[in-house]
């Protein structure tokens, strides 16, 4: 199906992640993916484990039918009577038209968690960090760049076994590091971009520290537009200031590439007070929440 995907992505796509190889990569182990077509040529990515179908992000149509294309997806996968519910993430407007869509037997259930993401006009972006805003960024880099030997290399140059380990080492510390949910780390998917060669993305590069790679930057430019997605950045947290030095390695590399805007992907409460050190001039949100039989 991979002409019909990416037919609906060059036509309709619009969202971070409308991404096929991220798509393609993105299923946990009991996972198993589907796309979802409509007659003209609208589509969805969804996995399914057991009783439970989930979606990744928004339905690849115009953003005026997204609901609606939800909606038929929910009548649709109901119809199985062993099905019992939808796990997805969509942003505040898509989930209230939503509410108003569903037949009465169907409902939108609480928010589980929303996810904040922050866009950043690489323009107003200054590498250099100068002014009182970025003093303790440019402190952090100062001193991290004169106590270490830092390089960055294409992530084709690096070990899949290496890069595979950075991202277990990043599973056990990230809810203890940084406050997020240690349970939810969706790591099969970027395990499986590493053994796949990360296929879709521009740039992908590792970060040496002391000649030990100790974390990874990699994403995409957003469909139909001229936005860079920031989509994958993970640290093993061996060394301090680690996870501030490789963001800001991604935003001076987007810059360097000339990427008018950067989106640098959802996150919650903790991550969001890490990346607004790096001051996004806008968020937007997304919701995590289920549909389910009334």
């Amino acid at each position: 199906m991979r002409q019909l995907i990416e037919d609906a992505i060059q036509n309709f796509g619009y969202a971070p992640e409308h991404n096929v190889y991220w798509f393609e990569n993105g299923a946990e182990d009991e996972q198993k993916p589907y796309f979802v077509t409509f007659d003209d040529g609208d589509g969805m990515f969804a996995y399914k484990e057991d009783n439970i179908w989930y979606t990744l992000s928004d339905p690849i149509a115009p953003k005026k039918d997204c609901a609606k294309r939800i909606n038929e997806f929910a009548r649709k996968v109901f119809a199985d009577a062993s099905i019992d519910k939808i796990v997805v993430e969509y942003n505040t407007e898509i989930r209230k038209e939503l509410s108003t869509l569903l037949a009465p037997e169907y409902k939108v259930k609480a928010i589980n968690y929303t996810l904040v993401w922050p866009v950043t006009d690489m323009s107003k972006f200054d590498p250099e960090l100068p002014g009182k805003k970025w003093k303790s960024i440019r402190n952090a880099r100062n001193r991290f760049y004169r106590e270490h030997d830092v390089i960055v290399k294409d992530i084709k140059d690096v070990s899949k076994d290496n890069l595979h380990s950075v991202i277990n080492r990043w599973e056990d510390g990230r809810g203890q590091a940084d406050g997020s949910r240690g349970d939810i780390t969706y790591s099969d998917s970027f395990h499986s971009m590493v053994d796949s060669g990360f296929p879709g993305c521009d740039g992908a590069r590792a970060m040496f520290v002391d000649g030990a790679v100790v974390g990874f930057n990699a994403g995409w430019v957003i469909p139909n537009s001229e936005t860079y997605y920031g989509a994958i950045g993970l640290h093993d947290y061996s060394v301090q200031d680690l996870g501030q030095m490789l963001y800001l390695e991604d935003l001076v590399w987007i810059k360097k590439c000339g990427y008018p805007k950067t989106d640098m992907a959802g996150g919650e409460k903790e991550l969001t007070s890490f990346k607004n050190h790096f001051h996004p001039d806008y968020w937007y949100k997304t919701h995590a929440f289920s549909i389910a039989r009334a």
